[in-house]
């Protein structure tokens, strides 16, 4: 019989865009996305680098940060029992408001992860995974998406937030 052990976390972002519109050159924006993690059970998690965003002209529509080259992807540790399998879920969109409500962007999270902190060598992961811990009891993860809605960016705080599930499977 196969046991599941729920350790979840969430991890809470705001994306910080420049206040001062005049400071930007055309087409240019800088965001930031922080997180940090609650943990129940016996599971660490760390977060280990927060997800930056440059919008610059590249597209005016949308950015997308690749987690396994870009090295503005977040990036999370799990650590927990060596060898262990887990399953890895999160969502896979999220809604950014803007601090007075008025405007919204999209961001579509894409996930990579490896058992070593060799970013390069991560393969892309789905919205459920399986995976196991390294011989050490780690697996890196690194946040990566798609932002979209920029078309109408205006200065200011953008929040939101990622639920991301950590089981353990015996």
């Amino acid at each position: 019989m196969i046991k599941f052990f729920k350790y979840l976390f969430a991890i809470s972002m705001l994306v910080a865009c420049i206040s001062d519109a005049q400071s930007l050159k055309p087409n240019q924006a800088v965001a930031t996305i922080t997180a940090s993690a609650t943990v129940e059970g016996n599971v660490d998690v760390i977060v280990m680098k927060d997800l930056e965003f440059e919008i610059t002209s590249l597209s005016p529509t949308e950015l997308i940060v690749d987690p396994q080259k870009n090295p503005f992807s977040g990036e999370i540790k799990i650590v927990g029992n060596p060898n262990s399998l887990v399953r890895v879920t999160n969502e896979r969109e999220s809604i950014l408001r803007h601090e007075n409500g008025q405007l919204q962007l999209y961001f579509r999270y894409i996930l990579s992860g490896n058992t070593s902190e060799v970013q390069r060598e991560s393969v892309l992961l789905t919205q459920n995974n399986e995976v196991r811990l390294s011989d050490r009891g780690a697996y890196y993860l690194w946040v990566g998406g798609q932002l979209s809605g920029l078309e109408n960016i205006i200065p200011g705080n953008y929040g939101m937030e990622l639920t991301i599930e950590v089981e353990y499977i015996l």
